[in-house]
Order: C-alpha cells, then structure tokens, then sequence
C-alpha cells in the first residue's frame, strides 16, 4: 500500500520546483521567449502540411541541442542517414560557408568545412539506421541504448506514419493509443524529451489541432502541439477565412509560421510566430538575415 495520501492538500501536494526542470532551447527565439524551451520529461507533437518545413525544422532543432553541449537521437523514417545528414551540415554550415551551384537554390558545403562539421556533430548527434528496421519495439530499444550510451536528452521520431505499430485496419486506433501513451511514459523514465511528427489527415480548410492524423489521445496525452504552416496563398486565404486575419498582417510577410496550438506548462495556445527561410543555408529564423555561428565555427 503507498504512503501517499489518497487526496492531496496545498501542504502534501508534490509542488514542482522551477529551477529543477531542465529545458532545451529550440533556437527559435519566440518561441523560446514564450516556452522557456522543451522540457526534459515532456513529449511534443509537431504536424503541418508536406513541404511546411518540419523536418527542416527539427533538424535546426538538432545543432540548436548539438551548440549547448547536449545530444540528440534523431529517427527519421522517411530520409535515409546519408541526406539527414548532408542536410544538417548544409544548415551548420551557414549560409557564409555555403558554395553556389549551376543548379537554382542548390548549394554545397566545401569539403574542409564539411570535415570540421562533422568532428563537432559526431558525438552529439545520432541518427537512427532504417536497415535494422521500423518497428516500434526496435526503435524504442535503439533509442534507450542510446540514452545510456550516450547520455541523449532530445529524441526526435519523424515520423508517426512511417513507424511500424504492428497495426491493422481494426486495431489501428488501439495501437496508437498504446503508442502514444508508451513514449509518454519513456520521457519520463528516461528523462528525455521526446519530439514525434504526425502527419495531418486529409484538410480542406486551414489546418488544426483536431486535423493531426491519429487518434484524439495523441494531442491530450502530449505536453506541447505545434502546427508549422507554409505562408502561400492557401495560407493566406485560409487564414483570413478562418482566423480573421487582416489582409495587412504582418504574418504574411514570413516564409513560415510556427504555431503553438498546445503548450501545457505555462498554458500558451493560439499563438503565431513567423519565421524567414534562408534557401542557401536552408535556416529557419524569427530575425531576417541574421547569420547564426555554430558551435563549430566558434
């Protein structure tokens, strides 16, 4: 039988002490103002539609982990470890130490750049090999080893769609129910933050929290939902029809905006932060023309 009451009191409560929560800065300066940062313990879903810049985001998410001395456990299901990484020294490198190519908006790392980026990523950064599986069971197996091996504090499943639940057409909703509550409780207990990509489903309007793919416990169970929207003219539209925005808000002047729909520790939601992209350095950034120096170049 536990010692703990059955009700608590504001004297018995298990009040949290602030200075004891760790939290890792994403690198977005809005957003980190507003969260404080991702919270060891914590679990965020992110989603938005193809092409809004996820994974281009997740993956400055990475050298922001990477610049404060922490690591990171990357699973990228659907982009082989060879371009994950080609993608990260595009963005470490910035877009000073980026090459011009004969090709439109495609540039390339010089090789001595590229060699001195991958001393100062490779303890810090691991990505997961897709050739030793999908299933869930293998992944959460590979990413504990990590953890113990290599003291990883951020883990990064990209995404939803492509890891193998072992579900099917009747147990589908059960098995991501059971997903979702099985990383929930890996967080924890290996004190970590763990980011998982939802895909959304199929949207015919300006895309929500309730339009994220799976089941209704993936956006309850989780601590933050962020939803990253691509500015174009269904953008535009979309959010004057839906949000009321005026045709003269400055959200329309950023490439990208990032959205908190959810964020359950200081109570934030419906919030906007625009963000420019760089397409030499494929950055994204609060600040335009702002070039950020890793901790390679420094």
């Amino acid at each position: 039988m536990s010692e703990a009451p059955l009700w608590f009191t504001a004297k018995t409560a298990r009040h949290r002490d602030r200075s004891q929560i760790v939290s890792i800065k994403t690198g977005t300066r809005e957003l980190d103002n507003k969260i404080i940062g991702l919270n060891k313990k914590e679990v965020t879903c992110i989603s938005g539609l193809r092409g809004a810049a996820k994974s281009t985001w997740l993956s400055q998410i990475c050298l922001e982990v990477a610049d404060v001395g922490k690591k990171v456990a990357l699973f990228s299901g659907e982009i082989d470890d060879g371009r994950t990484f080609e993608w990260l020294f595009l963005q470490a490198a910035g877009k000073n130490n980026t090459v011009a190519t004969s090709y439109e908006n495609f540039y390339k790392v010089p090789e001595d750049v590229k060699t001195t980026i991958k001393e100062w990523l490779d303890p810090r950064v691991f990505v997961y090999n897709n050739d030793y599986g999908k299933k869930i069971a293998m992944i959460l197996s590979a990413v504990e080893d990590c953890i113990k091996r290599k003291g990883v504090d951020i883990v990064i499943l990209d995404n939803l769609m492509s890891i193998d639940l072992d579900a099917t057409t009747y147990n589908k909703n059960e098995k991501q129910s059971n997903f979702i509550q099985e990383i929930v409780r890996f967080a924890r207990e290996n004190d970590v933050h763990i980011i998982v990509v939802a895909h959304p489903r199929k949207s015919i309007g300006f895309l929500r929290i309730d339009d994220i793919a799976g089941t209704a416990d993936l956006a309850n169970a989780v601590d933050n939902v962020f939803i990253i929207h691509r500015v174009n003219n269904d953008f535009k539209r979309l959010a004057k029809l839906t949000l009321g925005v005026k045709e003269d808000s400055s959200l329309f002047q950023y490439d990208n905006v990032l959205e908190i729909c959810k964020n359950r520790d200081l109570g934030y939601q419906d919030e906007m932060i625009g963000m420019y992209f760089d397409v030499a350095s494929k950055r994204l950034s609060c600040d335009f023309g702002v070039n950020r120096k890793y901790g390679w170049e420094k």
